[in-house]
């Protein structure tokens, strides 16, 4: 499986709805589900600069940001 795979698979896992973004809640989620706590300030880090990086400031992060991250 190529990274890119990897990548694209990890992103539909947190994306629990489906529609292309990454919410806090679903990042959250997933996150526990592989038995790993997030803080507030974590999140805040996160998507900030998810935000950050493509102007948009929606709160959510879509699968180009995800690269960017996943990549870095």
């Amino acid at each position: 499986m190529s990274a890119t795979d990897d990548a694209t698979a990890t992103f539909h896992e947190f994306d629990r709805d489906g529609d292309g973004y990454i919410t806090r809640e679903e990042f959250v989620l997933a996150m526990n589900a592989k038995g790993e706590e997030v803080t507030a300030a974590d999140l805040d880090s996160i998507f900030n600069a998810a935000d950050a990086r493509d102007g948009d400031a929606d709160d959510r992060i879509s699968f180009a940001e995800f690269l960017v991250a996943w990549n870095a």
